[in-house]
């Protein structure tokens, strides 16, 4: 009796077991990285002013340890969870994770499931998300430069929790449509929703065009000092981002935004403030191990999002070495601004600000 018990009970399990198996079509993989930098200040700081993901200077930093879990259910569900620990994370950190704020060394950055929709084609994505917008992303590995520029610090968001619905038209043309908390907020800080729309088209192979947007309130409301609601100011982006492959060793991306925010002026003035910047990247292939990438910015702020009305510019070259999975990086730059918004070794201030970076990536 008690055999026959537990041979049943090893049925059940297995049944149990296969079915989860069966279940999972593709997957759970996991992958990472881990990124270690340096970075020093040639005017004798211990801080890059208007720097974000390399805002040490001076200092030997953990970048980004980031583990990525993702597969796919026989059902055509997908789903993808990517955890970072490090300095990056004090970067990209939502509102509304947990506490910690900017010293949180850890941050869920996605964390969502893809749902195929047969009926009206395409998939819908619910849960958190990176954003569709920018020439640049959170990983330092799939970017041409080791800095992040101006561009995706200041005029674009990092990441949304929300939906969207991502289509395919044929083989050139992809669109996104969604509705999101907003900016880069787990928990919503007011009533409102944003919008999150995204097309991207290739005419041919080697060439692509990416127009995408969001726009809603993005203020907490009510209103920390008046008490007033904010969900009438409103935030808009446009992101334009062409891309150009010449040839095998080349490759072009080419990054516009243009951002306005209503309501952050006194009121009795123009309470509107606009923010638009130009983004140049290169990369050239010298052999299949060594690269060279260059990136030309320009921001243009009313001073919403650096905290100064300034014309920033930035010039930055990177030379970079993969072999035996290990990529490494060395990268000068040279930021420079209308206003004195840099110091040097004593304090004083100056319009501009140089930096040696040193990067070393390991992928898993």
């Amino acid at each position: 009796m008690c055999y026959r018990k537990i041979v049943s009970s090893l049925s059940i399990v297995g049944l149990l077991l296969a079915g989860g198996i069966t279940a999972r079509a593709e997957g759970p993989t996991i992958s990472g990285f881990v990124d270690v930098g340096y970075n020093y200040n040639l005017n004798g700081l211990k801080n890059n002013t208007l720097r974000s993901f390399d805002a040490n200077a001076n200092a030997l930093t953990l970048q980004n340890a980031e583990m990525v879990l993702e597969g796919k259910l026989e059902s055509g569900v997908s789903y993808r969870a990517d955890v970072d620990y490090g300095y990056d994370a004090s970067c990209i950190h939502s509102a509304g994770f947990v506490s910690g704020g900017a010293n949180a060394q850890v941050d869920l950055q996605q964390a969502y499931m893809s749902i195929p929709l047969s009926k009206v084609g395409g998939s819908l994505t619910v849960g958190k998300f990176v954003t569709l917008h920018g020439a640049e992303v959170i990983e330092a590995k799939d970017n041409f430069n080791i800095s992040r520029g101006f561009l995706f610090n200041y005029a674009i968001p990092f990441t949304h929790t929300g939906m969207k619905w991502d289509r395919g038209w044929g083989d050139r043309l992809t669109t996104t449509v969604g509705l999101v908390n907003g900016w880069d907020n787990m928990q919503d800080n007011n009533k409102g929703k944003t919008l999150h729309a995204m097309a991207s088209y290739a005419p041919c192979p080697k060439t692509a065009l990416t127009l995408g947007g969001t726009y809603g309130p993005e203020q907490t409301s009510p209103d920390p000092v008046a008490g007033s609601s904010t969900e009438k100011n409103s935030r808009g982006l446009v992101d334009t981002i062409l891309k150009l492959v010449p040839s095998d060793k080349l490759t072009l991306l080419v990054n516009h935004d243009w951002g306005v925010e209503e309501g952050l002026a006194p009121a009795g003035t123009d309470t509107t403030q606009n923010w638009q910047g130009l983004g140049v990247h290169a990369q050239y292939l010298l052999t299949k191990s060594f690269a060279v990438g260059l990136r030309w910015e320009t921001l243009d702020d009313e001073g919403s999002r650096t905290g100064a009305e300034q014309v920033l510019h930035s010039a930055t070259g990177t030379a970079q070495y993969k072999i035996d999975g290990v990529t490494y990086r060395l990268e000068y730059r040279r930021d420079m601004s209308t206003q004195k918004v840099f110091l040097d070794s004593a304090g004083l201030p100056k319009d501009t600000q140089d930096t040696i970076g040193l990067q070393m990536i390991v992928g898993f």
